[in-house]
């Protein structure tokens, strides 16, 4: 008789952090403790900690995990600016409306208060790596022509990132079946237009092909 499969530590560890973000993103943070991890993966509370010592450790996991999707997210720097641009909200957008949980961890003033301070500054240092990526694709675009020179790049730093912020509560994102008259699409044409110089006010907006009707 052939034996049943047994998953690894590896395979546990994973199923764990998993369950972290789905119960911080789906019930908050307060509801987050070893039973109800140990519920959502489908073990024994005991069992949590044959693969972790500590809800810390389980953390510090679950930060490194959230940092590597991230990391997921940049775009190649070989792309156009305003595609960069794009791309990167998008997959920001559809990371985030996937794992609520990992959106916390971001935008969460109590994830500051939750979590160990190595993982509190790791988190803060992929925050600064995000924003300095859109700086950078800014003043390439500026320096090309492409993005409107009148407002430095900083100040454009903040409208781009509150519409990014936006788009992620915006509900639909992957459901919709007519993607052309999303709210998302829109919010991204009306964010490209703003950050066009004006001798490229006219020509016409090429959208993500995420946003395309299959």
């Amino acid at each position: 008789m052939k034996k049943p499969y047994r998953k690894t530590s590896a395979e546990r560890q994973k199923e764990i952090v998993q369950a972290v973000l789905r119960i911080i993103g789906e019930q908050g943070v307060t509801s987050l403790t070893t039973n109800t991890i140990a519920k959502e993966v489908g073990v024994t509370s005991g069992a949590i900690f044959r693969h972790f010592h500590s809800l810390e450790e389980i953390f510090r996991e679950v930060v490194a995990y959230a940092i590597k999707k991230i990391e997921e997210t940049f775009p190649e720097k070989s792309l156009p600016p305003l595609e960069r641009l794009r791309t990167f909200a998008i997959n920001r957008v559809m990371l985030f409306e996937s794992s609520p949980g990992l959106a916390w961890l971001l935008r969460s003033e109590q994830a500051y208060l939750t979590l160990p301070k190595d993982s509190v500054n790791a988190l803060q240092k992929i925050t600064n790596q995000s924003k300095q990526y859109i700086l950078d694709l800014l003043e390439e675009g500026i320096g090309l022509g492409i993005i409107r020179s009148d407002i430095d790049a900083k100040s454009l730093l903040i409208p781009i990132i509150g519409t990014i912020h936006t788009m992620i509560g915006i509900p639909g994102i992957r459901k919709s079946a007519g993607y052309k008259k999303t709210e998302v699409e829109q919010a991204l044409l009306a964010l490209e237009r703003m950050l066009l110089s004006p001798n490229h006010l006219d020509r016409k907006p090429q959208l993500n092909n995420q946003f395309k009707k299959e």
